[in-house]
């Protein structure tokens, strides 16, 4: 009898644990508080990462959409949150596969198999959860720190998200960031045609919650910036982002600075097996074409005068 009392008990306290885990339930903050939500964890790869680069031929130009009275609030002001499953006007593709049901969640990304409220950002890939992330980390909205929003059209097909002035936890707004998602068939000229994923950013100025290891908005477990196929293999990174500053060390990197976002676009074809990632192009210094001016005329004279000697 004391055995089966025991395992009651036990029971009862697993069932109130995985309960508690759900961002709406009562109990969710105070055990978020103390650590016991349980995070999954990254899947082991050493292959090599796959880089989404900065689109530069649209980059002047931009493609950023700015929030209106024709957005749909996503969800009240929340810590974790998700919305009930959305349905796209469209068919998406990522990695080969189709979907037109969608969830916005919270923490600064879209999923398409469930809802995700994973507030620790432990990098790509991860199992099981198909996922387009512009911003992965623990976005906080509660205390007026900031929304989501989105809108869904036909002609052209479009899904825009936009996480406008978003605070981090545990209800921090001291620094806020702002950035959008945009999801279409691929036959939308607004992120050129054959794309159909893009990332937009305005004003980033934190990367990780105090529940992620960060301390006053940096540090602790890095913003994850790309896409998941959620096998455990295929996924591509903008990059991992922690600390603040414009500085990006590279796709490999946790520590890059969370400013190189600002006012970046980023736009490619997600649906292919191997992701077509645009290179933007080699940048030469103005200083470095004056250089290359000045030895072309100098050389045309040289020629000339050669000319007239001869």
């Amino acid at each position: 009898m004391k055995k089966v009392f025991n395992v009651i008990i036990v029971a009862i306290m697993f069932v109130g644990v995985s309960y508690g885990q759900n961002p709406y339930s009562p109990d969710y903050q105070t055990l978020k508080e103390k650590g016991l939500i349980e995070q999954p964890a990254q899947v082991h790869y050493n292959g090599p990462i796959t880089p989404i680069l900065p689109d530069e031929s649209i980059r002047n130009t931009g493609f950023y959409v700015q929030l209106d009275d024709s957005f749909i609030l996503a969800m009240q002001p929340n810590d974790d949150g998700y919305t009930q499953q959305l349905t796209l006007p469209f068919t998406f593709c990522l990695y080969e596969t189709d979907y037109t049901k969608f969830y916005i969640n919270n923490n600064g990304n879209v999923s398409f198999d469930q809802a995700y409220y994973t507030y620790t950002p432990t990098g790509f890939p991860i199992n099981g959860y198909a996922m387009v992330a512009p911003f992965w980390a623990d976005v906080d909205t509660r205390g007026g720190f900031g929304s989501v929003h989105y809108k869904m059209t036909t002609n052209p097909n479009r899904l825009v998200v936009i996480w406008d002035k978003v605070g981090y936890y545990n209800i921090q707004g001291d620094k806020r960031n702002t950035f959008q998602l945009i999801i279409t068939d691929g036959n939308d000229p607004l992120i050129g045609l054959g794309h159909n994923v893009a990332f937009a950013y305005e004003s980033m100025e934190w990367t990780t919650g105090s529940a992620s290891g960060g301390v006053n908005g940096f540090g602790g477990s890095a913003a994850t910036v790309g896409i998941n196929k959620g096998n455990g293999v295929d996924f591509a990174l903008v990059g991992r982002f922690r600390w603040p500053g414009t500085d990006f060390i590279g796709v490999n990197s946790v520590d890059n600075q969370v400013g190189w976002l600002t006012n970046k676009r980023f736009a490619f074809d997600a649906c292919v097996e191997d992701p077509v990632i645009p290179q933007p192009p080699s940048e030469v210094p103005l200083s470095n074409w004056a250089l290359y001016v000045g030895i072309a005329l100098m050389l045309s004279f040289i020629v000339i005068r050669f000319r007239r000697i001869f």
